[in-house]
C-alpha cells in the first residue's frame, strides 16, 4: 500500500507537468503548486514545477511572480531570496512574462503529442508521456533533406543565434565507390553528432536513440555533452551559485 501511495503522488506531480506543457492554464496560480505550499513539499520539486509553469507561460505576470516568491520565502524561509530566487531569476527560469512564444514553438515543432503510445512508441515524445525534447525535435527536423529551412521564424524565438553551415570534405578525403559496385546500393548513413553544452538528461539520449533506430532514420547519431543531468540537479546547481552565506544577511 505505501508503494501504491508513491506511484499515486509521483503520477499526480507527472499528470501537472504534463498539463503545464500543454499549456494548460498557465497564465493562473497553479492549484497544484499551491497545494506544494500548504503541505510543504520539498522545495526542489516546487521549483521545477514553478520553473516548468514560467517557461510554458512565457513569464508570469507581476501578480503571480509576486504571490509565488512571496509563498517560496514564508514557507521555506527568506534566505531564499538570495540563495533561490535571485539565481532563478537571473538564469531566466523565473521572470514577468514577455511574448507568447512558447505556444508558437509548441504549435510548429509538434512538441506536445496526444495519445503517445509509450509502449509501442511511434514518436519520441514517449520520453516525457506526451512532449517531446525540444532539443531532439530540432534535431529531427535538421535530419530532413531540407534541414531547417522553413523555420526560420520559429528558430528566431529560441534564445542566442541559430546557424546553420555546411562544410564538405575536400575531394581527396570522400569515399569513392568501390569497382564494380552496385550504384543503386545505399552508402553508409549519415553520421550526426549532437553536443549538448551544459547538460542533456537521459530522456533526451533515449528520443535520440529512438530516432537512430528506425527504419527510415536518415542518419545516426553521436551524443556528447558536458553533463548529465535532471530537473533536480539543475535546479540544485543554480542554487549552489547563489549569494555565499557571508554576503547573505539572512544566515
Amino acid at each position: 500500500m505505501v508503494n501504491l501511495a508513491e506511484k499515486l503522488k509521483s503520477r499526480q506531480s507527472n499528470v501537472s507537468g504534463t498539463e503545464l506543457a500543454q499549456g494548460l492554464d498557465t497564465d493562473k496560480i497553479n492549484p497544484y503548486i499551491e497545494k506544494c505550499f500548504g503541505i510543504k513539499k520539498p522545495l526542489i520539486t516546487v521549483l521545477r514545477l514553478l520553473c516548468a509553469q514560467c517557461l510554458t507561460n512565457n513569464g508570469f505576470k507581476p501578480k503571480m511572480l509576486e504571490f509565488y516568491c512571496r509563498e517560496i520565502l514564508q514557507t521555506y524561509g527568506f534566505e531564499h531570496a538570495y540563495r533561490t530566487l535571485s539565481p532563478l531569476e537571473t538564469a531566466g527560469l523565473l521572470r514577468t512574462q514577455t511574448s507568447r512564444s512558447y505556444n508558437i514553438l509548441r504549435k510548429s515543432l509538434k512538441l506536445v503529442v496526444e495519445d503517445v503510445q509509450e509502449q509501442n512508441p511511434n514518436d519520441i515524445a514517449y520520453v516525457f508521456s506526451g512532449y517531446a525534447p525540444l532539443t531532439v525535435r530540432l534535431a529531427q527536423f535538421l535530419a530532413r533533406p531540407q534541414g531547417w529551412r522553413g523555420l526560420e521564424e520559429v528558430l528566431r524565438l529560441l534564445p542566442g543565434p541559430a546557424v546553420e553551415e555546411i562544410q564538405r570534405l575536400p575531394p581527396g578525403l570522400q569515399k569513392r565507390p568501390s569497382a564494380g559496385g552496385d550504384s543503386s546500393v545505399d552508402g553508409p548513413p549519415k553520421v550526426t553528432l549532437i553536443y549538448f553544452i551544459g547538460g542533456c538528461t537521459h530522456a533526451e539520449i533515449s528520443a535520440l536513440r529512438f530516432l537512430a533506430q528506425q527504419e527510415n532514420s536518415p542518419t545516426d547519431y553521436l551524443i556528447a555533452t558536458t553533463k548529465i543531468i535532471n530537473g533536480k540537479s539543475l535546479i540544485e546547481s543554480i542554487m549552489e551559485e547563489g549569494v555565499p552565506d557571508e554576503a547573505n544577511p539572512f544566515t
